[in-house]
């Protein structure tokens, strides 16, 4: 078994094609999001006063996001997410500036966080429902027909807050923290990975349910997947075959100062990617600072309220790098700072 490098961001962001070339394929280390973003579309060359306008939009949105009161943040952060989903929606489908752009979601917010629902409309060729394009370009999924999630259980995937979240509802956490993930190839044309698992046995017959391989080696669990290749080469298709086998059943990512630390999940329903969580939860927050700042104390209870700062203190930096990091099928970490 010889152990492979990991590139063309493996195994979360990986793609077939690069949308823009950004040299080796490997990861891209970058201090400041927004010049990088700027260099993107420049490099990119489609529509740049468009584009560029709506960066600089996403930008002011964000920073003055991070400096306003609590109850300001979600309907900043939602302008700035809105701006920057436009722009990294063209840079993969190069729709342009003719193209009317709509929401394309609404929320019910039925008075109390844990009953309020979002809804997310299909997609249409007469306007660019944004939400919708957006888990398209992020996920390669098509929403055919009108989508009604429920809040609460659409958080109980949010990597970054999933121990609040726990702990606020009560609920054993669902989420299990994988090791190194191990890429190897063997004879036979093989390419696979392998990483611990740290969960306990009980937690194996759930996993196994979902699809994921698990595997009993010397007192610890493994998650393993395999390919066999069409050549003894490997190539871009062949990690990304694996890598769509990876996400297809499922794994969860969170960034920070190490880097990523990845998840797999025993959750059975809102198995959506952190990026298009935190996006759409941000709509969601942001519609009731929007329409009904007066509900915002009632609506959540005291603990809620706490998980809630949680998710707007952390949750926005993780969308701007994860997001970036899949559109453009890279990994992408941020020099010299604090997540």
């Amino acid at each position: 078994m010889i152990e492979l490098e990991k590139k063309y961001g493996f195994p979360v962001f990986c793609d077939l094609t690069d949308n823009v070339y950004l040299g080796n394929s490997k990861k891209l280390i970058i201090s400041d999001i927004w010049s990088f973003w700027d260099y993107v579309i420049k490099k990119k060359g489609f529509e740049q006063p468009f584009m560029c306008s709506l960066l600089e939009q996403a930008k002011h949105f964000y920073e003055t996001a991070e400096s306003s009161p609590m109850k300001s943040k979600p309907l900043l952060y939602y302008y700035s997410f809105l701006n920057l989903a436009k722009v990294m929606i063209n840079i993969e489908k190069t729709y342009g500036s003719s193209k009317t752009y709509m929401h394309g979601i609404k929320e019910d917010n039925k008075n109390h966080f844990h009953t309020s629902d979002i809804i997310i409309n299909s997609k249409k060729t007469s306007v660019v429902n944004v939400s919708t394009e957006l888990l398209e370009v992020f996920d390669n999924e098509t929403i055919t027909t009108k989508r009604t999630i429920n809040v609460k259980s659409y958080l109980s995937q949010c990597v970054g807050i999933h121990r609040a979240y726990s702990e606020i509802y009560k609920t054993p956490e669902t989420l299990f923290k994988l090791g190194k993930i191990l890429l190897y190839k063997r004879r036979g044309r093989v390419l696979g990975v392998k990483s611990e698992i740290q969960c306990l046995a009980k937690d194996v017959a759930p996993l196994t349910a979902l699809g994921y391989n698990v595997v009993l080696e010397d007192d610890k669990y493994y998650w393993i997947e395999e390919i066999t290749k069409p050549s003894s080469t490997v190539t871009r298709n062949d990690y990304y075959n694996l890598a769509t086998i990876l996400k297809n059943k499922g794994i969860w990512y969170y960034i920070g100062n190490s880097g990523y630390t990845y998840y797999i999940s025993t959750n059975t329903q809102s198995r959506y990617k952190p990026e298009i969580t935190i996006y759409n939860t941000m709509f969601y927050l942001g519609s009731i600072t929007r329409y009904n700042p007066y509900l915002f104390d009632k609506m959540f209870s005291d603990k809620e309220q706490w998980m809630v700062s949680e998710f707007l203190t952390t949750q926005p930096k993780q969308f701007l790098y994860l997001a970036t990091a899949k559109i453009l099928g890279q990994s992408i970490l941020k020099a010299y700072t604090s997540f």
